[in-house]
């Protein structure tokens, strides 16, 4: 009976080390293997040509899992073959059952425990272990399941061709186990990391602005066209120095017949530097340099992409019926990253300013996505700006001095210029009724 407890102990650690792997395997980061690779560990190494090679990691994972299939129906089948008949007997003996009963009930009890001890120390503790020292544990277990994987290389060559042919009977590819995350899962990794200290804040928020922008089109981070500083291609050249004079910008957007038909943008630097060579009569179509015109619902990487086969650091947004919305710029891009990069190519950068008194003073072309953090969550909604949600509630163009209500905030208007909100104040709801009291 001693020597059976023991079989059933060692075959109950036999599972957990298999489970232990497994999920050591699955979870352990591949950031902390490289940077102990790079760093003379040959265990990490060899590791990581098996996560990073996606057949590799299929018997890596298959080896686990015949490993623990088969200790546990080994486990089962010995246990219940060694110790039945004598806690059978031992029911006889003790309860008067007549052994069929009292084989049964010993079967059942034995199935009971072995099922309990199995699941407390064959799973749920191994795997608890695992994940909390993930590469710890893939490191160590890497040579026993390197043997172990040449040992059941038969049984996972049988097995998964059995597998895959059972897939192709019902249409569905075969796939391989990768190390990928979705983009939410590599948004709780960033949180998990800030609070675990791995992260300072301010890094934590670069990469949450560069998670949120791989999603973002180009529309959503242009600058719209009412921002933009124009001049015609038949402008002289004055006209354009004087306009360069006026805007704010180094760069300005010349159309042709209307705004809807854009030839490029010239810089003004060349406007200036032709001016002072007395090079007016030239006109300014010999300063103009082409940009890619791109549709508002390009993706970010496509947008990079193309700006980097143009080698252009601008593009003209148009919308499906060739209109056009704005310009979108690698300023743009870099102030979507880090929001206090000044980006003076096409537009002035937006700020966010919290007052003394505790009030927010925002500007209307702020991002929703930004501004949760200020006036709470947002319902869904075709806005993208802080101004066309004031637009939204109200149903037309706010007037100065307008408040709206918001959550737990109001959103008072300061300013609005050609039809849209260009500063605001955000007041917390129950500051506004302590002052009315």
């Amino acid at each position: 009976m001693i020597f059976a407890l023991i079989l059933a102990l060692a075959l109950i650690f036999v599972n957990a080390f298999y489970v232990a792997a497994e999920f050591a395997t699955v979870a352990a980061r591949q950031a902390q293997l490289q940077y102990q690779a790079q760093e003379g560990n040959a265990m990490a190494k060899r590791l990581l040509v098996v996560m990073q090679n996606p057949r590799e990691l299929d018997q890596y994972i298959a080896t686990c899992q015949i490993g623990i299939t088969f200790s546990s129906l080994i486990n089962g089948a010995v246990t219940e073959s060694n110790l039945g008949p004598i806690v059978a007997s031992q029911l006889v003996t003790n309860f008067q059952l007549d052994r069929m009963h009292a084989a049964s009930l010993a079967a059942l009890l034995i199935l009971a425990c072995l099922t309990l001890a199995q699941i407390l120390f064959g799973e749920l503790l191994p795997k608890a272990v695992a994940l909390q020292y993930s590469t710890r544990v893939a490191l160590f277990m890497y040579w026993p399941l390197h043997i172990s994987s040449r040992i059941y290389r038969p049984f996972i060559w049988i097995l998964n061709g059995s597998g895959n042919a059972l897939l192709a009977m019902f249409g569905i590819p075969a796939s391989s186990h990768k190390h990928i995350h979705s983009l939410d899962e590599i948004e709780l990794l960033l949180a998990e990391s800030k609070d675990g200290g791995l992260l300072e804040p301010e890094e934590h928020e670069r990469l949450h602005h560069a998670i949120e922008l791989s999603q973002e089109t180009a529309k959503q981070i242009m600058t719209p066209r009412t921002k933009l500083s124009a001049i015609s291609v038949n402008s002289s050249l004055d006209e354009c120095y004087q306009l360069a004079l006026e805007s704010p910008y180094t760069r300005l957007l010349v159309y042709g017949d209307t705004i809807d038909d854009v030839k490029g943008i010239v810089n003004v630097k060349s406007i200036v530097s032709a001016k002072i060579n007395n090079t007016a009569a030239v006109g300014i179509e010999h300063f103009i340099t082409p940009i890619p015109i791109v549709p508002e619902n390009l993706s970010m990487d496509r947008l990079m992409k193309e700006l980097k086969e143009h080698r252009s650091h601008a593009a003209i947004v148009m919308d499906e019926h060739g209109g056009t919305l704005g310009v979108v710029t690698v300023g743009d891009i870099l102030g979507e990253l880090m929001e206090e990069t000044e980006t003076d190519e096409f537009k002035r950068e937006i700020k966010v300013e919290i007052l003394e008194d505790g009030d927010i003073c925002m500007s209307g072309a702020y991002k929703l996505r930004r501004a949760t953090k200020f006036i709470g969550p947002i319902p869904d909604t075709e806005a993208d700006t802080v101004n066309g949600l004031v637009m939204e509630i109200l149903g037309r163009v706010p007037e100065e001095g307008e408040s709206v209500e918001f959550n737990e905030v109001v959103m008072k208007v300061e300013s609005v210029e050609h039809n849209a909100v260009t500063s605001l104040r955000v007041t917390k709801k129950n500051k506004v009724d302590d002052d009315d009291d």
